[in-house]
Order: structure tokens, then sequence, then C-alpha cells
């Protein structure tokens, strides 16, 4: 029986390998200070598009001025690219055990019953209602809302 490493190996078109491959390149191209602020996304084979999220909003504006020299690097140093495509993204924080929490409003209850009674299977309501209760325990249901 083959290790899955071996599979992978055998496999060119592996998209587990080319990731990986870019993130060692990307990795090792970028300055120390990149590497908190950014992260190898995804890479479409066809178009040979490289997309990078980038978690800061001062260097999303200017990475994104910077992408032909990305491209030219990434390329001499064995990623065949054509497009470097830089996307903002913020990191995920998760929500601190001392962080505030919120009384439900009205509204807000009244929300939350209105979508869960539009699912028809019981167990995903119930489940998409805890959901939603945590989450606007945690965070303010007027700032969530579209007004």
């Amino acid at each position: 029986m083959k290790k899955l490493s071996q599979i992978l190996q055998n496999s060119s078109n592996s998209a587990v390998l080319q990731m990986q491959h870019i993130y060692k390149i990307w990795y090792s191209l970028i300055m120390d200070n990149l590497q908190q602020v950014t992260t190898p996304y995804s890479f479409d084979p066809y178009t040979k598009t490289l997309i990078i999220k980038v978690h800061d909003n001062l260097w999303y504006s200017d990475l994104s001025f910077m992408t032909e020299d990305f491209k030219i690097k990434l390329n001499e140093n064995g990623l065949d690219v054509l497009n470097v495509v830089f996307k903002y993204s913020p990191k995920y924080s998760k929500i601190k055990k001392d962080s505030k929490t919120y009384q439900l409003s009205d509204k807000c209850k009244k929300y939350i019953e209105i979508y869960t009674k539009k699912l028809n299977n019981k167990k995903i309501a119930e489940d998409f209602e805890k959901y939603l209760t945590n989450y606007f325990q945690h965070n303010r249901f007027e700032d969530w809302i579209i007004k």
C-alpha cells in the first residue's frame, strides 16, 4: 500500500503539491514583515493566476502596485505565473472569552425566528438558530444588519 505522499508525488497535477511549492517559493521571496500579512490562497493552472490574500489594508494598497515585480520573481524561481492578484482579506480573529456579550433585542429574535422557520430540515434549523443566537450575543445585531 502506498503512502499519501507517494501518491501525491506521482500526481503531477496535484493541487496540494502545487500549493506546497507555491508556499515555499512565496515565503522565500518576500520580506519578513510580509510573512505576517500575506497568504498564498490559490493558483489556477489554466489561467496561471496566483491569488495572494493580504490581511493588512495598508500593505494591500502597496502590494497592488508591485504585482509585476512579484510575477517576475516568481517566474525566475520556477513558477509559471501570468497574473498575480492580491485580494484584501482581514485575518479571522476568534472571539475572546472575556469579550462583551449582548442581550438579544426583540428585532434580533424576530429575525432569527423568521430565517430558521424557512429551513425544512429541523436539525439544521435548530443548529442555525443556535449559531445565530451565539453570534448575536457576541456581535451587535444593529451593526450587522443592512439598513
